[in-house]
């Protein structure tokens, strides 16, 4: 437990570590939530698969990215730290959160207007074991 706490109080005293570690949560909700859309679209019959709407979801996350990798860039080199990281990181939070809702959106336990419930039955099954269809 020491040593969690420790690597805690190290992330706080590399900011470029700190930045890094948040934007990696972030890279990682992206494919997952990606990957929930995916496999909603897939696997639930009230949703028409189409690829390129994949494809430009995709895409719309790598954008996503690139703004959040911009703004961090040109808020570093251009407002004073003291401000600048503080502004990051809530950016980067709100999008983790963002990220967290549409995760659970697909899991039908919040509302955005995705079309999860067959998905989330399909989960559920699939934690619990059940082969009865």
């Amino acid at each position: 437990m020491v040593k969690f706490v420790e690597l805690f109080d190290a992330l706080k005293e590399d900011i470029d570590l700190y930045l890094i570690v948040l934007l990696s949560i972030i890279l990682i909700s992206n494919v997952i939530d990606w990957l929930f859309g995916w496999l909603n679209a897939k696997f639930n019959n009230n949703v028409t698969f189409k690829s390129h709407i994949a494809l430009y979801g995709i895409i719309k996350k790598m954008m996503y990215f690139i703004v959040l990798i911009l703004f961090t860039i040109t808020a570093l080199a251009i407002i004073p730290h003291e401000v600048a990281i503080p502004s990051v990181t809530a950016l980067y939070i709100g999008y983790i959160a963002s990220e967290i809702n549409s995760i659970l959106s697909h899991l039908d336990l919040t509302e955005d207007g995705k079309k999860g419930e067959v998905f989330s039955h399909f989960v559920g099954k699939l934690f619990k074991g059940d082969n009865n269809k």
